[in-house]
């Protein structure tokens, strides 16, 4: 079996390091896209008499709704 050297763990740290860097970032543009989507979406429920209401809370929904787009762009 190969073992990993010290230089090969510092890149893997550094590349690990430097993805979730980039992860948070992308999060950070994300979420308050999100939000104004989750709370047009509130809006638009509370006019609508069949529309059933969420479980969770607005800020909730956005993080969640932040996370996929965040999966989606690192697996596209």
């Amino acid at each position: 079996m190969h073992e990993m050297t010290t230089h090969e763990t510092t890149d893997a740290e550094r590349d690990r390091k430097s993805e979730r860097a980039l992860m948070r970032q992308l999060f950070l543009i994300s979420y308050p896209l999100c939000l104004i989507a989750a709370t047009g979406h509130r809006i638009a429920i509370q006019f609508d008499s069949h529309a059933s209401r969420p479980d969770q809370s607005v800020f909730a929904e956005a993080r969640s709704s932040a996370y996929a787009a965040v999966g989606y762009a690192f697996h596209a």
